[in-house]
This record gives structure tokens, sequence and C-alpha cells, in this order.
């Protein structure tokens, strides 16, 4: 089994705890705009451009920052609310958390969310339409962490697994991903939460583990097996 299913709580703690502590400060902008209600669609574009989620394809603005036609991110984000809505209690930890109901909103912003970026002058990929880095990226974000890991280029290699490229190959790739979660879980006999570190323990548990399996795991393996030397 890939990913963290043969960790011990203190190795994953370790994974946790080396993630990039910039994409920690973006997370914690992005939850106080959510409970602030402000600026969600300007925050949402710059964290994800900072997220480089989009290259080379060009993300879409807000309409007041815009030089593109429609549609603006707050056609998008409002477009998709319902969705977001059918995924407030999923839980990517659980067992079988994809019912019929979250299928069909998750494949509801697949399709959706495919317009988040364009075509510019430059090389584009798809079309300009946004693959499956942003739009999991986007997930991440629009579901508070629910709906993770984000499958960048570090987590589908830690997972064995190709870009997704359909609303179908990204769920089948969350799928490995639970299976992955369940696995840790039942060996180590806790939730993956309580496993993460302390001050990470309220996150979502999609967050938490794109957390370990994403950017920082530069020279990863010689600090998990000191971490294991210590331990015995």
């Amino acid at each position: 089994m890939p990913g963290i299913a043969n960790l011990t709580i203190t190795e994953f703690r370790a994974l946790v705890e080396r993630f990039d502590e910039k994409y920690v400060n973006h997370w914690n902008t992005w939850i106080q705009a959510c409970e602030a209600q402000e600026n969600i669609p300007r925050v949402f574009g710059c964290i994800l451009r900072s997220w480089q989620a989009f290259r080379p394809n060009i993300m879409r603005r807000p309409q007041a920052e815009a030089g593109h036609e429609p549609p603006y991110l707050e056609a998008i984000i409002n477009g998709v609310t319902p969705s977001i809505q059918v995924l407030e209690n999923f839980d990517i930890s659980t067992n079988k958390p994809f019912c019929d109901q979250s299928i069909n909103a998750l494949t509801g912003l697949w399709n959706s969310l495919l317009q988040l970026s364009f075509e510019g002058r430059k090389r584009t990929k798809r079309n300009g339409l946004a693959g499956a880095v942003g739009i999991s990226k986007a997930v991440l974000l629009l579901t508070k962490g629910r709906v993770g890991p984000a499958f960048d280029s570090k987590v589908r290699k830690s997972l064995g697994i190709s870009e997704p490229e359909s609303p179908a190959e990204w769920i089948s790739a969350l799928g490995l991903a639970n299976r992955d979660i369940i696995a840790f879980q039942e060996a180590n006999q806790c939730t993956l939460r309580q496993a993460a570190p302390e001050h990470f323990s309220h996150i979502h548990a999609g967050r938490i583990y794109d957390m370990a399996l994403g950017p920082g795991l530069k020279g990863i393996t010689k600090r998990l097996q000191r971490i294991a030397d210590s331990a015995r």
C-alpha cells in the first residue's frame, strides 16, 4: 500500500510537521477569509496562483480584476456552492465515504471547475481548461480540507499514480487515498486527526493527508529512518 499505510504515528507526525510553512500560512489566510466572508474570490485566486495550480494556463480572476471575458471567479464559486454543500459532512478518513450524492457532487465540481483557467497567448494545456492539479487544489480550498489531497506531482508520486484526466479518475484517486488512510488508521488504532500533531488536529482529514504527502518531502526518508531508530 502506498502513501502512509505502513507508517507509525511518530513517522506520520514527522511528515505533517515538515510540511512547508508558507503553505500553512496560505491555509490560515484562506480559513480566515471564509470565516469573515470577505474577499473570498480574491483570496481564492491569490492562493491558487501562488500554488501554481494552473500553469501554463491562465487562472481567471474576480470581475474587478479581470482582463478577460466571463466567467469570473465569483460566478464559478457561486455555481459550485450547491455541490460544496452536499459535501459538508464528507470525510475521506471514514469507511465508504463515496455515496451516490457525494460522487455526483464531486463530478459536478470537476466539470464546473474546468473553467477556472483559460487559454492565453503562450503555450497552454487542455485548450486552456484546468486539470486535476488545479481542480483538486481548488476543491481542497472550497471544502476547507474535507476533500483531499490535491493531486500535485509529489502526491501522485507518493501514491504511484498518474494525473487524473476525468472526474471518474479523480474520484478513483480519492478512493485510493481513502484506502491508504483506512489502512493507516487500522494499523495504528486511531483516526488521522488523532495521529496528527496536536496543533493540526482540528483540520479536516483531507487537508491533513495532503500535508503528509505534499511539499517538503525532500530528505524525509532519512529523517523517518532516524526517528524510527531513536524510537527503538
